[in-house]
């Protein structure tokens, strides 16, 4: 192995883990290996399973990682679509956006077609 190579192995695993969950955060990724999902590549699924069934100490890491500003283009993109007004409202709260926009988000949440709003049609 080359002095180079040596040298930079450990800068390339800490960026390597830098972009990993933490294991800490792999029990909420149970169908998934955790080991293979990246915080860029998968930003969209990590914040929703996150910011649906994460522990206090998950939304503070969730927080670290992603700035507000994609937080709040998440919400505006998916997080209307999965997430419980409950969450939309605690992460529009967080992320700082508009009260008026927050008011749209959560009226979509509330309209959107789920199975569940219609398990009583047959």
């Amino acid at each position: 192995m080359s002095a180079y190579k040596r040298n930079t192995e450990p800068a390339r695993q800490s960026l390597r883990s830098a972009r990993n969950i933490p294991s800490s955060l792999h029990r909420f990724f149970w169908e998934y290996d955790p080991g293979k999902l990246d915080v860029d590549r998968h930003a969209d699924l990590i914040m929703a399973r996150l910011m649906e069934r994460g522990s206090w100490q998950a939304m503070v890491w969730l927080r670290k990682t992603y700035p507000a500003a994609k937080i709040a283009r998440f919400l505006e993109k998916k997080g209307w679509r999965v997430l419980a007004p409950r969450e939309i409202n605690y992460w529009a709260l967080v992320c700082d956006l508009p009260e008026n926009r927050k008011t749209e988000l959560l009226h979509k949440s509330r309209q959107r077609d789920t199975i569940w709003s219609r398990r009583h049609e047959h």
